[in-house]
C-alpha cells in the first residue's frame, strides 16, 4: 500500500522512497558551487588562530590532554601489573637474596616504632 503525503509517495510503515534519484554524472563541479568568502567571513587560518589563542579553548585541550595521560597510564599500570607483581613474588620468596635480607632488615628496624604508632592511634 503506498501512500503519498506532501507529494511523498511513502511505503507501508511510513518511510519516504526516493523517486528523483540524482546521478554522479549529473552533479554539478563542486568548485562552482563553491562562493568566494565574504568581507565578514573568517577564513579557516583566522578561525584556526582564533581558536588556538581562546582561553576556553586552550582549557579544553588541558582537559582532554589530562584525561588521556591518565587514561594512558592506568592503562600501562593494568598491563604491567601482573608481571611487576610476578617479579616481585620471584624475587622476594626466595629468602636467601640479598632483597630478602634488605626487606628483613627494615622491617626488624621500623617495625617496634610501626607498632608504637598504631597502638597510640
Amino acid at each position: 500500500m503506498i501512500n503519498t503525503h506532501e507529494d511523498l509517495i511513502l511505503d507501508p510503515d511510513g518511510i519516504p522512497i526516493l523517486t528523483n534519484l540524482v546521478r554522479e554524472d549529473e552533479i554539478p563541479n563542486s568548485a562552482a558551487l563553491e562562493q568566494p568568502p565574504r568581507d565578514n567571513e573568517v577564513s579557516v587560518d583566522e578561525l584556526a588562530a582564533l581558536l588556538l589563542n581562546s582561553d576556553i579553548f586552550t582549557q579544553q585541550l588541558n582537559e582532554i590532554a589530562t584525561e588521556l595521560t591518565r587514561s594512558v597510564r592506568e592503562q600501562i599500570e593494568l598491563a604491567l601489573r601482573p608481571v611487576l607483581e610476578e617479579a616481585i613474588s620471584l624475587a622476594l620468596d626466595d629468602s636467601k637474596t640479598a632483597s630478602c635480607d634488605a626487606v628483613q632488615k627494615q622491617l626488624k628496624a621500623t617495625l617496634p616504632e610501626l607498632l608504637a604508632r598504631t597502638l597510640q592511634d
